[in-house]
Parts: structure tokens; C-alpha cells; sequence
């Protein structure tokens, strides 16, 4: 097809392929770019799925160029082949080659050259994709497209500024290029989500509460609530609906709809992992993001607070890039690729299943991967929250859950009956849920050994502490499990656990530019690292309210040495005084006496000489 859209029949070709439209002057960057042009240059598997390119990230700059984990954020939608796309702002194109492999005809327009470059590489082998340089000013204003993709863009149209009228104006520009029937599906930090109340520093300035306060410290960006980001799209003449991205819409693992939230508060509570990672600055430990997001969801205000926010917002109708009987959409793709499987929470007339798809099809001599396809939504406690809170109760619960694994007649065991993967009813029933590993060649031991480790940690992440006491590390809180279900934890059975688990890690975990071997013996060294680690270590240190109790202390005890020490300086300013006054009436005692009174005399009489 020539010239497909009216974009394309401006501007002209550079040398690197792409269409350039004008010099916006932006001159953003962060440091990536050339690298990334070097990493995405020389590849040979260019796919949005590649672990080629996955494995060459080697910080922030290029993980969100390069993770597969990127186009997530478009994999929940149900796009169709014949589509036409608009994508404004594509960066280093990671979701343009998503849209590049799903879609009829995709132009994508970014600003900054050195960007639109490694966009251009990416998509090279696609001849239905065009890359420009320019912005959205850029495009005429014709109804030619299905979809507009809008991703980590809007926040930045107005430099930061509080007057909603350069956000309107892209807005309406968006709903100008699409068809009646089209859709914007624009994502976008959520100024109110559950990290930034949990004390993870905003994400465009680096410095907590920023959004929470409403941006009044100068910003490059700013993001909207999600009544205000409605009330906009609105306004441009969209129909909007929203899901919440978790744990954000950079790298996405799961979206969700609001009636999730309403029909399955305990998925919707479980299915994000937490605490949602900082990517370049550490946050403040204030409340946990997990406990923080379950007690909003219980209090049906969850919505409003995802830490990300997905608009799909329609053009005469709402959007159809997203069933109603959808509920969320979640991704395992910190697997390799092989392994990943997408997960769906959809609505049936005799209640909610999840159904899964392997995006991959890996195999392994000693694994056995075969997600379940379908699966009823059972209601009940994660068994992790359970032995938290029930500590008299936590022995029987663990023998109960030990039960459940085969013994060792069984050539393939399940690796991953682990204490998370399983839910406590109503009535106290164990059921395991979310089974797709197992593997052979290890032991029922080693495999109860992996499910307290696991649930050690998982217990350390989901309580803030007491409730563990006395155990101190993980090493405590797995040998007391131990003895709770009768298992003779000795040197040799840790050993094999490290061992069977290092093996299973490196098989199924993205390499990074690694050999098996290196993997696993990177994964050997780790697990026995966390096996020493205190619990208050894995939760990632004190928190805030610790921190400041112990600061306190610790200042109480400075103060209590430093009023010593000034005690002790007055003492011995006293004692140098009393020493100088001694030291005078000696001196005038001296003096009256007779050897005093010749001295003085021979001091006089030289004086005179």
C-alpha cells in the first residue's frame, strides 16, 4: 500500500530511514540512546519478545527500551490485524514493534531523533511501519486512524504546567486523526497510586509526595487523578473507561478492571506483586504498598489509586479494545520467553475463571511446563496471610499444607505447591491454586524445603515483623517451620534445596547475556545469601516509623554522651581554674618568702644596671 496515511506523504527520508517531519528542539535524553542504537543495531531477533535484546539491558536507560515487559501495556487489548495506528511519542520503540507485529499500518512520531533512530532499527525488517520525526502538530488533522497509543506522553504536552489547556488541545488533536469507532488507549503515572503514598518517590522529579502535593516544587511533568484525566478526555469528546496498571504501565505484569475490583477483592489484592520497584531512587519505607493497596480495595476506593492509569477512551462509542467479561490480564514475562503465559480473570454465568495461554513452549529434560487452561476463581485467604495472623494455629496449617505434596514414588513433583500458590476457605479447606510446574530429579524434602523458604519470605514481605518474632532470619523462620511439620532440616537437605533450585531458576529466568552455567551458579551464591539474610532485610529494611524510633535513640544516647563529655569539660575547666589559682597564691607565697624577697631584690637592682 502507498502512502497509506497523509503523515507519510510529508516531510522527507534521512539517511537512517526516517521520515522527518520538523525539529521540535526537544532536547531529552537519557543517556541510552547511542547504546541502545549499538544494542538493537547488531541484533538478529528483533521481536518484541526477544530475549536477544532482553539480555543485553544492563540498567535503567536500557531495561525500558529493551524489556519485553514493555508492550504488556498493549498485549491485554484485543487489536486487530487490519488496524491503522498512530503512536505519538515512541522513544526507542518497544511498543512500536508490538504494534508493528499486530497491526496493518503503524506511524509512529517521536521528537527526538537519536530516539526515532533506535525506533527505526527496531522496526527495520516491518515495511509497514513508518518512524517520523516530529510531534503530533505534525499530523494532519485528517480521520484516518483506528487507534492513537499514547504512552508516558500526555504528562509531559504542557511542561508541567497547572493550565489544563495544552492537555485539552493534544487531546482533541488525538480525537481529530481518528475514525468514528477509533480509540486512544493512553497510559499514565497515577499522581495518587499506592506506591506514592507508600513513600516511592515521583517518578519524573524524584522526590516523594510531589504529585500528592499537587506539583508545587517545580516539575517537567504532571499527571492527573483519574476523575480530573475523565473529566479531560471528556471534554475532548471521547467516551473513557480505565483499567489500573500494576506496577506501573513502564513494565506492566497485570491490568485490571474495575469490576475486579468489586467481584474478586481478594485477586484483585493478590494478583500485583509488591512492593512495586524503584527504578532509580529508594523510597521512603512508610506504610507497605501491599497492606496499603488491600485495605483501598476493601474500601472500594482501589480504583482510584493504581499506580498507573489506562484510559481507553472511545470516539463516538466506547472503545472495543477490551471485553466486559474481561476482569484483568496478567503476564508472567520475567520468565524466558518460552515460559511466559498470559493469564486472564474473565466473568462466566456460574462465576469467574482464569483461563491461561503459553505465549512460549518451552521444555527441559527435568521440567514440565503445563499451565492449567482453565481454572474456577475460588474465594479464601492466601495461605501466607493465614500463618501470619494465626501463629497458634500456624503448626497445623503447615502439616496440612505438607500433606499435599506426592511423596517421592511420584517421578514428577510439583515445584510450585508453595505457600502462596495456596488458599485457605471459609470453612478451612487448603486449595492449591495457579499449578503449571514440575519438575524431576529432586525431592519431596527439597520441594517442602523450597515452599517454607519461599513462604518465609513471603511472610517477612506481608507483616512488619512482630508477628515473626523470635525468628530473626530466614534461616529462623524456616528451621521453626521445619520442626513444625516433622522435617529434619539438616546441611545436606539445605544444600539440595539450593542446588535443586538453583537449577530449576536458571532453566525458566531470563539469562541476561549469561550461560546456563553462569546462572546457576549466580542463582547457588543468591540463595544461600537470602538464606542469611534477617527478615527485616528482605522486607527491604525498617521502616520509616523504625528508622525514626531508632534515629530518636540513638540521638538520645549522643546527647546523653555529649552532656557527659560537656560535664566533664566544665570539671576539668574548674580543675585547671582551681590549678591556676593554686598555682597564683603559691607564686605570692613564694614571694614573701626570704629566697622571694632576694630574688626580687637582684631583679630590681638589674633593671637599674
Amino acid at each position: 500500500m502507498s502512502d497509506p496515511t497523509p503523515v507519510r506523504a510529508r516531510g522527507s527520508v534521512d539517511e537512517h530511514g526516517l521520515r522527518v517531519l520538523s525539529d521540535a528542539g526537544i532536547a531529552y535524553a537519557d543517556g541510552a540512546e547511542e547504546r541502545l542504537a549499538q544494542i538493537v543495531g547488531a541484533a538478529t531477533d528483533l521481536s518484541s519478545m526477544s530475549e536477544e535484546l532482553a539480555s543485553r539491558a544492563t540498567d535503567w536507560g536500557t531495561e525500558y527500551s529493551l524489556d519485553p515487559s514493555r508492550a504488556n501495556i498493549l498485549r491485554g487489548l484485543d487489536l486487530r490485524p487490519d488496524m491503522r495506528v498512530l503512536e505519538i511519542g515512541c522513544g526507542n520503540g518497544p511498543i512500536t514493534r508490538y504494534l508493528g507485529e499486530t497491526c496493518a499500518v503503524v506511524d509512529s512520531v517521536e521528537p527526538m531523533p537519536a530516539r526515532a533512530r533506535v525506533a527505526r532499527l527496531r522496526t527495520r525488517d516491518l515495511p509497514h511501519v513508518e518512524v517520523c520525526v516530529g510531534t503530533l502538530d505534525d499530523v494532519p488533522a485528517e480521520p484516518v486512524y483506528d487507534l492513537v497509543v499514547v504512552i508516558g506522553v500526555l504528562e509531559y504536552v504542557g511542561g508541567g504546567t497547572a493550565d489544563p489547556e495544552p492537555y485539552l488541545r493534544f487531546l482533541r488533536q488525538c480525537h481529530a486523526v481518528l475514525k468514528d469507532g477509533g480509540a486512544l488507549a493512553l497510559a499514565i503515572e497515577n499522581p495518587l497510586g499506592a506506591k506514592y503514598l507508600a513513600g516511592a518517590v515521583e517518578d519524573h522529579t524524584n522526590r516523594p509526595f510531589d504529585s500528592l502535593e499537587r506539583y508545587v516544587l517545580t516539575s517537567p511533568a504532571r499527571t492527573f487523578p483519574r476523575r480530573t484525566l475523565q473529566a479531560m478526555l471528556t471534554q475532548a469528546g471521547f467516551s473513557p473507561e480505565f483499567l489500573g496498571a500494576f506496577p506501573d504501565y513502564k513494565l506492566p505484569r497485570v491490568l485490571m478492571a474495575d469490576e475486579l475490583l468489586r467481584r474478586a477483592s481478594g485477586l484483585a489484592v493478590g494478583m500485583p506483586r509488591f512492593p512495586s520497584p524503584d527504578y532509580l531512587v529508594p523510597r521512603l519505607q512508610l506504610a507497605d504498598e501491599a497492606l496499603l493497596w488491600s485495605t483501598l480495595v476493601e474500601s472500594g476506593v482501589g480504583e482510584h489509586f493504581a499506580n498507573s492509569l489506562y484510559a481507553l477512551a472511545g470516539k463516538g462509542a466506547p472503545a472495543d479494545l477490551w471485553p466486559q467479561d474481561r476482569l484483568a490480564v496478567m503476564f508472567s514475562s520475567e520468565r524466558r520467553t518460552p515460559y511466559v503465559v498470559r493469564a486472564e480473570v474473565r466473568a462466566e454465568d456460574d462465576g469467574l475463571v482464569v483461563t491461561r495461554r503459553a505465549v512460549g513452549g518451552g521444555t527441559d529434560a527435568d521440567i514440565r511446563h503445563e499451565p492449567k487452561p482453565r481454572e474456577a476463581v475460588v474465594s479464601g485467604t492466601e495461605m501466607v496471610h493465614a500463618l501470619v495472623r494465626d501463629r497458634a494455629g500456624r503448626p497445623d496449617l503447615l502439616r496440612r499444607w505438607a500433606a499435599l505434596l506426592p511423596s517421592d514414588d511420584e517421578e514428577w513433583l510439583p515445584v510450585d505447591l508453595v505457600p502462596h500458590n495456596v488458599l485457605v476457605t471459609a470453612d478451612g479447606q487448603l486449595v492449591a491454586i495457579d499449578q503449571e510446574w514440575h519438575v524431576r530429579g529432586t525431592t519431596r524434602d527439597s520441594l517442602l524445603t523450597r515452599g517454607l523458604f519461599n513462604g518465609a519470605l513471603k511472610m517477612a514481605q506481608a507483616t512488619r515483623q512482630p508477628e515473626l518474632a523470635p525468628w530473626v532470619t530466614v534461616e529462623d523462620a524456616v528451621r521453626a517451620m521445619a520442626t513444625d511439620i516433622g522435617l529434619d532440616l539438616t546441611d545436606e537437605l539445605v544444600e539440595r534445596f539450593v542446588v535443586d533450585e538453583a537449577r530449576f531458576q536458571s532453566a525458566v529466568s531470563p539469562l541476561a547475556d549469561r550461560s546456563v552455567e553462569e546462572a546457576r551458579a549466580e542463582a547457588e551464591s543468591d540463595l544461600r545469601h537470602i538464606w542469611r539474610q534477617t527478615l527485616t532485610d528482605v522486607r527491604g529494611g525498617d521502616r520509616f516509623d523504625l528508622q525514626w524510633a531508632q534515629a530518636v535513640e540513638a540521638l538520645r544516647e549522643r546527647t546523653e554522651s555529649e552532656q557527659v563529655i560537656e560535664q566533664l569539660r566544665d570539671e576539668l575547666a574548674a580543675a585547671r581554674g582551681e590549678a591556676a589559682r593554686a598555682a597564683a597564691a603559691r607564686d605570692r607565697m613564694w614571694r614573701r618568702t626570704p629566697r622571694g624577697f632576694a630574688s626580687r631584690v637582684r631583679s630590681r637592682l638589674r633593671r637599674r644596671r
